[in-house]
């Protein structure tokens, strides 16, 4: 029969490396659509500073 082999954590290998990488990957992929749409202006007021002014109430 064969033998299991036990998986052993790799020091080099952070646990939680897919999670960061997909989020900087979908960052990265979200600037890069915003900075190459020809309205990039209104889509960083609408997504972004938009709802952050909401959140800190009125000015």
């Amino acid at each position: 029969m064969k033998d299991k082999k036990t998986l052993t954590s790799d020091p080099n290998y952070p646990e939680n490396f897919w999670p960061k990488l997909i989020t900087l990957l979908s960052a990265g992929a979200f600037i890069y659509w915003v900075m190459t749409s020809p309205d990039a202006d209104t889509t960083l007021q609408t997504y972004l500073i938009d709802p952050i002014k909401n959140k800190m109430g009125p000015s």
